[in-house]
């Protein structure tokens, strides 16, 4: 049985089944509703709603058999965030949202997935 008193320290990020090398410091906006206040003449406290996709953005490790064009090339997978603290997320149907930027130095690449809002398993 996991300590109550630990908080998320580390994650282990999955495509497809396929454990990233990721650094630490992934980030995980789950996505779902979004509400925006609306105001009327003589009240307030209504809202709108509209969905949020989830995004996950992490950096890997870019060793020689990272192909990063593979990863670039993703539209269609299931991410997996599983957290140290037994917190489980899945986006389904994710794909790379933005454009894959490499840093030498031992940075790695940063990846930004998006998709529809994150489920708790």
């Amino acid at each position: 049985m996991a300590n109550p008193n630990q908080v998320v320290g580390q994650a282990r990020i999955r495509v497809d089944g396929d454990t990233l090398e990721t650094k630490s410091g992934a980030t995980l906006e789950l996505g779902g509703p979004v509400r925006t206040a609306q105001r009327g003449d003589h009240q307030a406290g209504a809202f709108s709603e509209e969905t949020a996709e989830a995004k996950l953005t992490c950096t890997i490790l870019v060793k020689a058999n990272v192909r990063l064009t593979d990863y670039r090339n993703i539209d269609n997978a299931t991410i997996t965030f599983s957290a140290d603290t037994g917190q489980t997320f899945i986006v389904r149907n994710a794909y790379v949202a933005d454009v894959i930027s490499l840093t030498t130095g031992g940075d790695g690449a940063s990846l930004v997935f998006q998709g529809p809002p994150a489920e708790e398993l």
